[in-house]
């Protein structure tokens, strides 16, 4: 629609041009009505005219779509732009618009146009007055910017797709580089759509066309293998039929001995883009993603209009790369996805490594992650006589009595310190920014409530020291402390 809009600036339609020079006897007339497009068998040029209704006020000339490979335009027999090199009419351009001042007075406009293997006013031209330039401007960025954009969100793609896809399982790994390797591609067929001033030589058009070309169908056969290796984990013969018809289509262009043959072929083979659009739609509908099907329906609908277009030689601007867009940000959004599940696996595992199964409380890999504050206290705490609770009354007991200790620590320690089982019967309390006197009161009241807590009157010992110098050195010294007074529990 916005497209449409674009194209449908008010102003004098230039449907009558008279022949001023044909030299290979492109149109075979004197006259010819636009809008035209003539696929050419060999390079040619042709000089056209228009008459038009004299003003005094600036108008501006606007060429919603020329095909061609250079042209200059003149306002009574003078020079007011032109696209391309005269010397060397090697560019391509079909899908930018343009817009030239015409000065005032004008009665005629000349068109000097050439191709090598396409010319055409593909849409209309009009003279439009100053308050419908921004018709052009959103045709211009619709067009051109957004091109650009498109191309460097494809690469962009590329590039994380690829990156993230070295860290995933094998399965994922393969269907995710495909999927970057199809976005590439894309990009690399958008530069077909681009306004190029020279190619330097008709081989060269010939060389570079095949390229952008053929990746768009390269492209499918890799998008269909990434659909569905990474939704159905499998190729289906449809699937390999698509695949082969695909890659066989960018095969048969490459043997294109011209550029007349190429564009001949390739409006032919709009057909395989229908085929395409239907099977990727029907694909991906059957993923069951319906955030990825909204995106996805999106570039079907624009490659399925495509087609219509190349089959049907219908002259409006190509959708494929909005198409492109939609896609892309689909793939984002499914990526975002895996992604993000590959981090909850990746926290969940990591949180399980230090984590003790039985208390809850970390292993003492966590102090290797942690970092320490001079107002932090170490408590280490060891049961005393949990080898005889063991012995006498059996393992299940005394890893009751474990739990049991954690859970009475924790019901009295602050949500950010942490309780962290050593090994055995020993654990390291981390209490946070706290004075150790009243460090030295909270454990005094734990060790009651934990001895009056069970039958068997459990009871631990303890040392407190301030955090000093680094977690290895404190800990050496507070474990010190834990054994004078298991010491001192010993002789009473």
């Amino acid at each position: 629609m916005l497209v449409r809009y674009a194209l449908n600036a008010h102003g004098a339609q230039l449907l009558s041009w008279q022949v001023l020079s044909d030299e290979n006897r492109v149109f075979q007339a004197q006259n010819v009505t636009a809008p035209f497009y003539k696929l050419l068998r060999k390079p040619s040029t042709v000089i056209l005219r228009t008459t038009v209704e004299k003003t005094s006020k600036p108008l501006y000339l606007y060429l919603p779509q020329v095909s061609g490979s250079f042209w200059a335009v003149y306002s009574n027999d003078h020079l007011i732009g032109s696209m391309g090199f005269r010397n060397d009419r090697t560019g391509h351009f079909w899908y930018k618009p343009f817009l030239l001042e015409v000065p005032a007075n004008t009665e005629s406009i000349t068109i000097e146009l050439s191709g090598v293997y396409e010319l055409g006013l593909d849409i209309v031209p009009r003279l439009i007055e100053e308050k419908e330039r921004f018709r052009f401007s959103v045709l211009n960025f619709l067009c051109d910017n957004f091109l650009n954009i498109s191309m460097g969100l494809c690469v962009t793609l590329f590039l994380v797709l690829y990156l993230v896809s070295r860290s995933m399982p094998q399965n994922k790994r393969r269907s995710n580089r495909l999927f970057a390797i199809s976005t590439l591609l894309a990009a690399v067929w958008m530069l077909d759509l681009m306004t190029l001033s020279s190619m330097y030589s008709v081989g060269g058009m010939l060389l570079l066309r095949k390229i952008f070309v053929t990746s768009a169908y390269f492209g499918f056969a890799c998008l269909f293998t990434a659909v569905s290796l990474g939704f159905f984990e499998k190729l289906s013969r449809i699937d390999l039929a698509m695949i082969f018809l695909n890659l066989s289509a960018a095969i048969v262009l490459w043997f294109a001995p011209n550029n007349y043959m190429l564009k001949l072929t390739t409006s032919r083979f709009g057909l395989i883009l229908l085929l395409n659009a239907f099977h990727i739609g029907y694909k991906i509908f059957h993923s069951y993603s319906k955030i990825l099907f909204g995106f996805s329906f999106f570039f079907v609908l624009t490659v399925a209009f495509d087609a219509f277009i190349l089959l049907f030689n219908v002259k409006f601007k190509l959708l494929s790369n909005f198409g492109v867009v939609s896609l892309f940000f689909g793939f984002s959004y499914n990526l975002v996805l895996e992604y993000r599940e590959m981090m909850v696996q990746a926290t969940v595992s990591h949180m399980r490594s230090l984590v003790d199964p039985l208390t809850g409380a970390y292993n003492r890999g966590v102090l290797v992650e942690t970092t320490f504050d001079e107002k932090d206290c170490f408590v280490y705490l060891d049961l005393n006589s949990f080898k005889q609770i063991n012995d006498t009354y059996g393992h299940e007991v005394g890893d009751k009595i474990l739990v049991l200790l954690v859970n009475t620590i924790r019901a009295k320690i602050k949500q950010n310190d942490i309780v962290v089982r050593m090994g055995g019967d020993e654990f390291l309390v981390i209490v946070r920014d706290c004075d150790p006197v009243i460090v030295q009161k909270m454990f005094d009241d734990i060790l009651v409530q934990f001895q009056n807590s069970h039958e068997l009157k459990p009871t631990f010992s303890y040392g407190i020291k301030r955090f000093e110098g680094s977690y290895q050195q404190t800990l050496r010294a507070v474990d010190i402390e834990m054994y004078k007074m298991k010491e001192e529990f010993k002789r009473t």
